[in-house]
């Protein structure tokens, strides 16, 4: 019977989560600006790729016209799934906003209205409580990254006017199940903050501030200390370099690489942004590879995503399990 219990007020703690989220102006307008900059995105990418086309073709009239029948050019590869670099970054950024919004907002309507303690002296275990709000953003963030799925496929379907191959669908499910994981992250976080802070505003700021260090800051300073990155297209590759020959010139410098290494490995935005380009092939490397080939390369990347998640879960349970916290002396 009390399992009945707990399950039920689960669902309903959840359902008041996702009601009271979209009726929230401030998560509304977030969600229609991500999904605006995700067309824009689409937009520019799919005329990037038809200028593209038109540059080849102009070139290949411009040879035969010097009766060069022979000359070969790379025909240009349509591939739809990298076309969606600029939206991975858009999630990257205005999505983990909208994680620390939505974490903040579902424990500050509590304590605001006061109602923490008393929803807490009703037959709700504080589980069901921790449980019910994280199923009630989950369906909330994983509708949001489905309706961006729909409308990716559209998009890019009308773009290129070829239908996603199987193999490229599983690749976009899975970068957006690290989406999930990723904006899951910010929403814990956010929520463990306005548990911790007495003052709301405060717990908001702290929590922005974190953001702007292991979305902006922490991955800028990797990639400015990164070599590869000095030169467009990668100094390995324009090197011609062989993986062996890469490790073994990282190898000469290995303090170095290990600091650098350590800040990006501190930055979850920077494990989700190498799993989702390998994924999607925006990481050229990885471009029609299988999962195999890419998991083998990028297993570690999920462990610290999932790892970070869980770990912003358990801390909201001995955070919420704390008497002191909740305001409660006995």
């Amino acid at each position: 019977m009390t399992k009945s219990m707990n399950n039920t007020a689960v669902w309903i703690i959840a359902k008041k989560e996702y009601s009271d989220a979209i009726k929230n102006v401030l998560f509304v307008t977030l969600v229609v600006f991500l999904l605006f900059l995700t067309a824009v995105s689409l937009l520019v990418a799919g005329f990037n790729f038809q200028s593209q086309v038109t540059q080849y073709n102009a070139a290949i009239s411009q040879l035969h016209a010097l009766g060069q029948t022979g000359a070969v050019l790379e025909k240009p590869q349509y591939f739809p799934l990298q076309m969606l670099r600029g939206t991975i970054e858009y999630l990257e950024i205005i999505g983990a906003i909208i994680g620390i919004i939505l974490g903040y907002i579902s424990i500050a309507k509590e304590k605001g209205n006061n109602t923490l303690q008393l929803l807490l002296s009703r037959p709700v275990s504080k589980s069901s409580f921790i449980f019910g709000k994280i199923l009630g953003n989950s369906l909330l963030l994983i509708s949001l990254l489905g309706l961006i799925v729909f409308f990716i496929m559209i998009a890019i379907t009308g773009i290129g006017h070829v239908m996603f191959l199987p193999l490229e669908l599983i690749k976009l499910f899975l970068a957006f199940i690290f989406s999930y994981i990723y904006l899951m992250f910010f929403y814990t976080l956010s929520a463990l903050l306005s548990l911790l802070f007495k003052n709301l505003p405060n717990a908001l700021i702290v929590g922005f501030v974190i953001w702007l260090l292991i979305v902006l800051v922490i991955p800028q300073i990797g990639d400015t200390m990164d070599p590869d990155n000095q030169i467009p297209g990668g100094f390995f590759n324009s090197m011609h370099m062989t993986k062996t020959q890469q490790q073994g010139v990282i190898t000469k410098f290995k303090t170095y690489e290990t600091l650098r290494n350590a800040l990006e490995e501190s930055s979850v935005e920077k494990h989700y942004e190498r799993l989702a380009f390998a994924t999607l092939g925006i990481k050229t490397m990885y471009n029609d590879k299988s999962l195999s080939i890419i998991f083998q390369d990028k297993w570690g990347d999920l462990v610290w995503i999932i790892s970070y998640y869980m770990g912003s879960i358990i801390l909201s349970f001995a955070v919420f399990s704390n008497k002191r916290i909740l305001g409660k002396e006995t």
